[in-house]
């Protein structure tokens, strides 16, 4: 039953994801560099694409046993701008790699911790980030698909 879920879970999302802006979601991996984005192999921008994707989802309620934090808490890396309180979650821009949420995945020794952040002023108060297994687990599934 599991696996089906994860299926269902897999198949959704990769329908949803069609429409993210790869490019926008990996060039702060490349330290915003377009050169550097240029000279990496296609399929290994797919790849971190898939990444990107994988990290997020928007929800209205806390998943169980989640750490809340509040999207402004997130450091922007060199070159992004800070989250403000008020924003508004854009999943086709906002880059797992612009920010340092791989500190918020790897905080505890658990790798299955489930973060979210709140964003109030979004259409869905809660922007989760995958725990670092799952999110590796579903780009994996992603890429593989294409």
């Amino acid at each position: 039953m599991k696996r089906v879920i994860v299926t269902l879970i897999l198949l959704t999302a990769c329908i949803g994801l069609k429409a993210q802006n790869c490019e926008a979601l990996i060039l702060p991996y490349f330290g915003n560099d377009q050169s550097k984005l240029a000279m990496c192999p296609a399929d290994k921008q797919e790849y971190y694409c898939a990444v990107a994707r994988a990290a997020f989802y928007e929800s209205d309620t806390i998943p169980t046993g989640a750490e809340v934090f509040n999207i402004e808490e997130v450091t922007p890396n060199p070159g992004m701008q800070p989250l403000s309180p008020d924003m508004v979650v854009d999943l086709n821009t906002l880059s797992y790699f612009g920010y340092n949420f791989i500190n918020y995945q790897v905080r505890h020794s658990n790798a299955e911790q489930i973060v979210c952040f709140a964003t109030p002023s979004s259409t869905h108060p809660y922007l989760v980030l995958r725990s670092y297994g799952d999110m590796m687990d579903m780009a994996n599934s992603i890429w593989s698909i294409k």
